[in-house]
């Protein structure tokens, strides 16, 4: 018996919050940096980077992640990445052209080849980039619920943990208006790239019999916009699934994101199992 190959997206760590709610067992996406654990994980051997220059383009976006974070302008980084691809692209065509004595048809070939390795190198590079600031959003989690316990205790000590009580019908000493301390403090997600721009690059580095395991926010948006069937047999692969559906579409990657046409690339337009669940009505 085969064992399908169950790939969770969007998140390449897993879900920041920790949740009681259904997850998929499967494997996780390894954006190509050095010590790819044993198991748990789906290291594709085709990323254009080795370990060690995946780690210096990490490096790279890091540093124009801290320029963001203090205000400097990022623009001519970002602009250059296309003037890269557009000057990489030329050269390879003039370089095609020395070298095949002016054949036009191999110079082509060998500009298509050099724009589809800068394309999977922004690919990956975007995965390094949710990698990055998905750790970011793990350590801000993990503040907030530091600071937020530590506050909880606080509002205690305070002769706060409850609401005040009321006396001919006005709070007692001027705590109406108390702002909680331990209110908790919600993460913005949009700290992290959209799941479309996680999923759009991972899939050139899926193999397409990869089962394409879906997580909220991915879900929600998606399982009441594609032609999703009842599909038991995923249901081992969901644990805490108690009081939940497991659904299964087959339908090519640019639906799935949003796209009104095929894109022309293989990746993209190829048809893939795309699983998900609900919770029993």
């Amino acid at each position: 018996m085969n064992v399908p190959l169950l790939v969770a997206l969007p998140w390449l760590h897993g879900p920041v919050s920790e949740t009681d709610g259904p997850q998929w067992n499967a494997l996780r996406l390894w954006p190509g940096l050095p010590d790819a654990p044993a198991k748990g994980w789906l290291c594709p051997a085709d990323y254009p980077f080795s370990p060690n220059e995946a780690v210096a383009c990490a490096e790279d976006l890091r540093s124009m992640g801290e320029t963001a974070l203090s205000g400097l302008p990022v623009e001519v980084a970002v602009t250059g990445n296309a003037t890269a691809m557009c000057s990489a692209s030329e050269r390879a065509l003039l370089e095609g052209l020395a070298a095949a004595h002016g054949n036009v048809e191999a110079a082509r070939a060998a500009e298509r080849s050099r724009r589809d390795e800068l394309a999977r190198q922004q690919a990956q590079k975007m995965l390094l980039w949710a990698w990055q600031q998905e750790e970011r959003l793990q350590e801000l989690a993990a503040l907030a619920a530091r600071f937020a316990a530590s506050s909880k205790d606080l509002t205690a000590a305070l002769g706060q943990a409850d609401d005040p009580p009321l006396k001919d019908g006005v709070a007692q000493a001027l705590t109406a208006d108390l702002v909680r301390l331990d209110t908790p403090i919600s993460l913005d997600a949009s700290l992290i790239p959209s799941w479309r721009a996680i999923v759009g690059n991972a899939l050139q580095f899926l193999p397409l019999r990869a089962v394409i395991a879906m997580e909220p926010p991915m879900l929600e948006d998606v399982v009441d916009a594609l032609d999703f069937e009842r599909a038991e047999q995923w249901l081992p692969f969901l644990a805490n699934a108690d009081q939940a559906v497991t659904l299964e579409a087959r339908t090519p990657g640019w639906k799935v994101l949003g796209r009104t046409r095929p894109s022309g690339l293989a990746f993209l337009d190829a048809e893939r199992v795309w699983i998900g669940w609900r919770r029993k009505a």
